[in-house]
């Protein structure tokens, strides 16, 4: 089962002109990070469709709840615009990179849930369903009730420094040198909040759709034989450092995935490019070549202009810094950072994770006066993503 994601904004039609372009700038920024940060685990990338509405397909349910909290969060902060957004875990008919066309039962249930959150007329801020397409529906429907409860009455006050808290891990201290509060306030609006149980009903809903898919592979065995679930089994055991088991589940799904698809569908790209960074980390970097080769070879006849090719391209310059073959990795890293430039704004987080590489590069080939400069800009980039995103 894929995850698709629908979304529109409230209102539109009421917004100014100027709101209007501001919160098509901050859509379109957001998409940008989500698109990048969750780049192996989406089918098709998050952009705007149909005039005010949005759309995306994730490959794995683990990372909803996240994007959905970041794209409400990057919207309302423009004058308190808020936007509805339903979830669906389901079937598609039609996949493919392109989320214009992408279609199947998901995808209309998806826009169904829409419509009958508009029907609600809420002014909410946290306007979200949830289609698990399991038992546990009633449960994570509970959940979402209990989460618009919570938040129903807070003030923009107690908004803003509970998304603090979120984006500083809680630290009552470093919240209020933010906002320019006493920790002693902090700490009374977040109680006000009832933020604990918030973040602990947010934190109960991932956790239960992190461990879906071994829900599925143990009680749906007919269902699990997709390649979908064991991908994204992959990659928590790979967000574990369970390097062996990930690289069994990857192998299972990449085999699937060519039964399923074919052998030179783009949406393998993902699994290779996860298969070659598992061979990497247990040192068989023969196969880890392999695996690149395929993940290129997939995108020959596909624009160079993507930021799935820049990681594929930073990927290999990795492999190569890993086996010492700095000035192989240099070039691979000065491909994928032109492809970057191409593709994403200036200041995008993205580039941090280049510029990081670059720089170890320059070390490894003994030019220490190179390598300073990108450590100087990936580090100013991650103090801009900071302050973008303190609130």
């Amino acid at each position: 089962m894929y995850c698709v994601v629908v979304g529109d904004i409230v209102n539109s039609r009421n917004l100014d002109q100027e709101t209007r372009e501001q919160v098509s700038r901050a859509a379109k920024d957001a998409f940008a990070r989500i698109n990048t940060e969750y780049i192996s685990s989406l089918m098709t990338t998050f952009g705007m469709v149909r005039g005010d509405s949005f759309e995306g397909v994730l490959l794995t349910q683990a990372h909803a709840p996240k994007i959905i909290l970041d794209i409400i969060k990057a919207i309302y902060r423009v004058n308190g615009t808020t936007v509805r957004v339903s979830a669906v875990m389901g079937q598609l008919t039609v996949t493919g990179n392109d989320r214009n066309d992408t279609d199947g039962p998901a995808f209309h249930k998806a826009i169904d849930d829409l419509a009958m959150m508009k029907e609600r007329k809420s002014t909410h801020w946290l306007q979200v369903s949830f289609d698990t397409n399991s038992l546990a529906q009633p449960l994570v429907d509970s959940q979402l009730n209990l989460l618009a409860a919570l938040t129903e009455d807070w003030t923009d006050k107690q908004r803003k420094i509970v998304w603090a808290a979120e984006a500083h891990g809680g630290q009552q201290k470093a919240i209020g040198k933010l906002l320019g509060i006493s920790p002693s306030v902090v700490s009374k609006q977040l109680k006000a909040a009832r933020y604990d149980l918030y973040r602990r009903a947010w934190e109960a809903l991932t956790a239960y759709l992190v461990n879906m898919d071994e829900f599925f592979r143990k009680d749906r065995s007919v269902v699990e034989e997709s390649y979908v679930p064991y991908y994204n089994m992959a990659r928590r055991k790979y967000g574990q450092r369970n390097f062996q088991d990930a690289l069994v589940l990857l192998q299972r799904s990449l085999a699937l995935a060519k039964s399923d698809l074919s052998q030179d569908d783009p949406l393998l790209i993902p699994i290779y490019n996860m298969l070659a960074e598992v061979y990497n980390y247990i040192g068989q970097y023969a196969d880890a070549e392999t695996m690149l080769q395929e993940a290129i070879r997939l995108q020959e006849t596909l624009p160079k202009a993507r930021i799935q090719y820049a990681d594929t391209l930073a990927t290999k310059a990795q492999l190569y810094y890993i086996r010492g073959n700095f000035h192989e990795a240099k070039k691979y890293a000065d491909e994928a950072l032109s492809v970057a430039c191409d593709v994403l704004d200036n200041g995008h987080p993205y580039f941090g994770k280049l510029y990081n590489l670059l720089a170890m590069t320059f070390e490894g080939l003994n030019q220490p006066e190179n390598a300073l400069p990108f450590y100087e800009k990936a580090l100013q980039l991650s103090r801009d993503s900071t302050d973008q995103n303190r609130f």
